[in-house]
């Protein structure tokens, strides 16, 4: 029998943003004492599509699923892994080459069940620039806060407890990333960051392709508040808690989209072609990403029918997960 690998790496291919054949280079050849497998999920909808990636490694377990979204290809490929760990990245990562190796002498060291890599950026320009630095300040605001964040650039999990958790809640586009690490918390899990472990992130170059993830962010974040238990909510922003106000004063949540994004034109004016400092140019970068989430926010609360659509409690909270000694 073919002995089981003890880590399996699940890369989603879409979205590779041309690094694709680099990211499963860098995945295929680590430096490890343990033995892997590398599973790629991939919404082509047969082999003739990829032909020229999958013969380039046949070593990989290729699974097609077209019509369905990155989330729910993530869940396909942890369904059909053997290790023990699932280590969880993305087409446009590139892994150093003890990656895998540092991330996993992390986790026997701490004893901890899931641990996050760092990453550095792939940064073509400003806009990728300053997507690394608050990808970086946000991380590690919420490693600082002991929180759980499963970090889709690199994260390794015992595959049990993936399981037990039921992977990622694919309606939720990418802020099911939020939810399963609120599962995570909700069940006792601590996480930690292997600081040697680095993957290379491909930032967006693009403030229009930037926009739009994050506008479909603030939709999610809204939808998962409407359609989750109240226990389960990751934040309560100030669009969701003026909901009922809102939804009925819908000339006034117009008057707020309209708002929102107008400012958004203005400080795409101001970020690509005034003349400031850096550091400016940054803080109306910040700006610019969360006014993107906002409009993603009032998108959401228009779009709901009636306030009461779906009960108050849907998801129920998770089992604690109790680690076996």
């Amino acid at each position: 029998m073919v002995e089981d690998p003890v880590i399996s790496v699940v890369i989603p291919l879409p979205d590779d943003r041309g690094h694709a054949y680099d990211s499963l280079k860098g995945f295929t050849q680590q430096t490890l004492d343990v033995t892997h497998e590398v599973i790629v999920p991939t919404d082509a909808a047969s082999r003739d599509e990829i032909a020229w990636l999958v013969d380039l490694f046949p070593q990989v377990h290729w699974i097609y699923r077209p019509g369905v979204n990155v989330n729910a290809l993530y869940n396909f490929g942890a369904a059909v892994a053997r290790g023990t760990y699932l280590y969880i990245s993305e087409s446009h990562c590139i892994p150093r080459a003890d990656c895998l190796q540092q991330i996993y002498d992390f986790v026997q060291e701490s004893g901890l069940p899931a641990a996050c890599s760092a990453s550095d950026g792939i940064n073509a320009n400003y806009v990728a620039r300053f997507e690394q630095r608050i990808f970086e300040e946000d991380f590690h605001h919420w490693m600082n806060a002991k929180k759980c964040k499963i970090a889709i650039r690199g994260t390794l999990i015992e595959r049990r407890l993936w399981e037990q958790i039921g992977g990622f809640q694919d309606e939720f586009g990418h802020f099911a990333e939020m939810l399963i690490g609120r599962q995570l918390e909700a069940a006792g899990v601590q996480f930690g960051l292997a600081a040697k472990s680095f993957v290379s992130h491909c930032n967006q170059v693009s403030l229009k392709l930037l926009s739009d993830e994050l506008i479909e962010y603030g939709e999610d974040e809204c939808r998962s508040c409407h359609l989750m238990s109240k226990e389960m909510h990751v934040a309560n922003t100030r669009e969701w808690a003026e909901r009922e106000w809102l939804q009925g004063n819908t000339v006034w949540l117009r008057f707020r989209q309209a708002k929102e994004s107008f400012r958004q034109r203005l400080r795409k004016l101001a970020i690509t072609y005034l003349p400031m400092p850096a550091e400016w140019r940054f803080r109306v970068f910040r700006r610019y990403w969360q006014g993107a989430i906002r409009q993603g926010r009032l998108r959401y609360l228009a779009s709901m029918k009636t306030q009461h659509a779906v009960p108050e409690e849907v998801v129920q909270s998770p089992v604690a997960y109790q680690k076996a000694a």
